[in-house]
């Protein structure tokens, strides 16, 4: 995917001052591109070498004590089209808000953009990967979205080969996971959580993708949860007390989260400290 293209960007980029971990990466990932682009064949030691270029963020604000493997929504031409639709909730993204101003974070994730897009690294090569946990779980993509069946792979077999981890994968792109699970399987500590593309609309999912799905996740406005009597389970609390959507086993299958900006309303309705 786009290989020539990442080369060139990489090397537009060049060395940026005062940020030595990405500038390291950089040479890995320019010397890896070179060798697919040349049509050779990667060794295990090359793919250890790209494996160890991937940056885990550590989270904060709700998701205090979860570290995430993202990919950069700025990279990814689906996420970039729904953004300009004023019908989707990707109109207002944090996620590229974020990145926009946090110019480190953007670096990072766009190396591991590049590492999960542009090459098929096996399950031996992703076992080096170090993801630290403080309650065993932990989430993939807090700042982005797949992008293609190369990502969705990579995806399925970072989950495989790190099975003492019980993993909350986030999509609206489920079509690349669907390819993915008929290859490899859906992993036993996945779940699987569909995002809906419209506030206050969950998703309707095609058939082929349902036996997969653990959860839908719906993003509700304050006026429509006093309106249609919601129940709401997120947004007002952190993700460690609660882990309905890193829970293999629950019966919750919509799981529904306050919009952001209408928390204070929501919690001051409810009575929530």
């Amino acid at each position: 995917m786009k290989r020539k293209y990442y080369l060139q960007l990489l090397e537009d980029i060049g060395e940026v001052k005062r940020n030595k971990p990405f500038n390291t990466k950089r040479i890995v990932l320019i010397a890896m591109l070179k060798k697919s682009i040349n049509g050779e064949v990667l060794t295990l030691a090359d793919y250890i070498a790209l494996v160890n270029c991937v940056h885990v963020s550590a989270l904060t604000g709700k998701l205090d004590d979860f570290y995430s493997i993202s990919s950069s929504v700025a990279e990814n031409p689906i996420c970039k089209a729904r953004a300009k639709n004023k019908c989707s909730i990707c109109h207002e993204c944090y996620a590229a808000e974020s990145v926009g101003y946090r110019s480190n974070l953007r670096l990072s994730l766009l190396i591991n953009h590049i590492i999960m897009n542009c090459f098929d690294i096996p399950v031996d090569a992703w076992k080096v990967l170090s993801i630290p946990s403080v309650n065993g779980k932990a989430r993939i993509e807090s700042h982005g979205d797949v992008a293609s069946i190369a990502a969705s792979d990579n995806i399925v077999k970072i989950v495989i080969s790190h099975e003492w981890l019980t993993f909350g994968v986030w999509t609206k792109n489920h079509g690349f996971y669907y390819r993915s699970f008929l290859k490899y399987g859906k992993p036993g500590n996945m779940v699987f959580i569909v995002s809906s593309d419209k506030l206050n609309t969950p998703i309707e999912l095609p058939e082929n993708i349902k036996p997969y799905v653990n959860h839908v996740f719906t993003v509700y406005t304050f006026e429509y949860v006093k309106k249609h009597n919601v129940i709401i389970h997120c947004g007002y609390h952190q993700c460690k007390n609660c882990l309905l959507c890193y829970t293999i086993d629950n019966d919750t299958f919509y799981v529904n989260e306050i919009l952001k900006a209408d928390t204070k309303r929501y919690k001051a309705y409810m009575g929530i400290e």
